[in-house]
């Protein structure tokens, strides 16, 4: 990072105050104030409804805290698919959800299988997983044909799939199985839009590059680059959130505790 200092956590920020964070549930915190106790200050004016999102963006920097405390991070789920850890004995599974996997490609060609990919250890070509997502690289005459008319190169749809999220990688599951993605593995996570993050991985078997779209991206975001570059432009500049998110959650009482994360500090202010 140029032109900007990260501070440590504990050295205070901005943006929330009160309640743990701890990624621990989907619970509404408590008020403070009542007979005998100093009143709260006065919640910023209610400008939208509290969304299904809204509770995802604030159980994500739930965990952020946590993990900025030193804290295990809890499951924030409500519902989490029953996945066997692949990674580490204390592995905590955090949730799981619906999701799209896309490949940048020409048309609905196949994907270039000398870009490897990893199944349990072992190279698969990423649209090669054919048979692990469903025949998606093998096309009829048909499409084939359909794809060499088709010569503009952008995101296209693979698959979909069942997305897990850990504290030590993600699982993406289809019918045809399960693929454990290890965040060591990862070399790049940038998020592109609500839900929607590119990632790149590699290993000694290939390398790949793809983009994920499911309702717990930003969470995928926050585990890696806290983990492995603490440093991230949307991490420190807290980019993954809209810019008026911590009013909207402190105006309906979801109160985040941001004193512990990374953040910037302006050339100006050192």
């Amino acid at each position: 990072m140029t032109g900007a200092e990260i501070v440590p956590a504990g050295s205070g920020g901005s943006g929330g105050d009160g309640g743990d964070g701890g990624g621990s549930g989907l619970g509404r915190p408590a008020r403070s104030g009542g007979p005998g106790r100093a009143v709260a200050p006065a919640r910023p004016a209610v400008q939208r409804e509290w969304t299904g999102q809204d509770f995802v963006w604030w159980n994500t920097a739930g965990v952020l805290t946590a993990l900025a405390r030193g804290r295990r991070p809890n499951p924030v789920s409500p519902v989490i698919d029953p996945v066997r850890r692949a990674f580490a004995a204390d592995e905590v599974m955090l949730a799981t959800c619906d999701a799209e996997l896309l490949v940048w490609r020409r048309g609905d060609a196949v994907y270039n299988p000398s870009r490897g990919f990893f199944l349990a250890g072992g190279p698969v070509g990423l649209a090669l997983t054919a048979a692990f997502f469903g025949g998606q690289a093998y096309l009829n005459s048909r499409r084939r044909r359909a794809a060499q008319a088709d010569a503009v190169e952008k995101w296209r749809h693979l698959a979909n799939a069942r997305l897990t999220v850990s504290t030590h990688g993600i699982y993406l599951g289809t019918g045809e199985g399960i693929m454990p993605i290890s965040f060591a593995d990862v070399q790049e996570v940038q998020l592109t839009g609500t839900g929607e993050v590119v990632m790149a991985a590699a290993n000694a078997n290939g390398s790949a590059r793809w983009k994920l779209r499911g309702q717990w991206a930003e969470l995928v975001l926050v585990l890696w680059s806290a983990r492995y570059l603490p440093e991230h432009p949307q991490l420190v500049g807290r980019t993954w959130l809209p810019g008026d998110w911590f009013v909207h959650a402190a105006a309906h009482g979801y109160d985040v505790d941001t004193s512990a994360w990374p953040r910037l500090i302006p050339p100006a202010l050192r």
